[in-house]
């Protein structure tokens, strides 16, 4: 049986087939995750509380708690906490192989 708390993320390689880590994250307001992409991961961010803007490819978005918000590998992406409270969500980070799901240079 796999039981772990994600501390600074958990690392799943070894214990998952596709799924290469969850993180459990909190940008204070203000804070923000520069754009970047993953050539090999898809990922999916859960909203635990707070808000914020997302942007992905060249879409724009405010964000809030409940939202689940999915990344396709190559996507380039920020979040931004455009809030007064802290904004916390959950990461599942996924890898995908070659041309499995989309790509933004398609």
């Amino acid at each position: 049986m796999f039981v772990k708390q994600i501390q600074n993320g958990l690392d799943l390689a070894e214990e998952a087939k596709n799924i290469t880590a969850i993180f459990d994250t909190s940008l204070e307001p203000g804070q923000v995750i520069p754009l970047h992409f993953h050539d090999d991961i898809e990922e999916l961010y859960y909203i635990l509380s707070g808000y914020g803007m997302m942007t992905i490819g060249d879409e724009t978005k405010e964000i809030e708690r409940y939202d689940v918000i999915y990344i396709p590998k190559t996507f380039p992406h920020t979040l931004n906490n455009s809030g007064n409270v802290p904004l916390r969500f959950v990461t599942l980070s996924v890898k995908v192989k070659g041309d499995e799901r989309n790509n933004y240079n398609n």
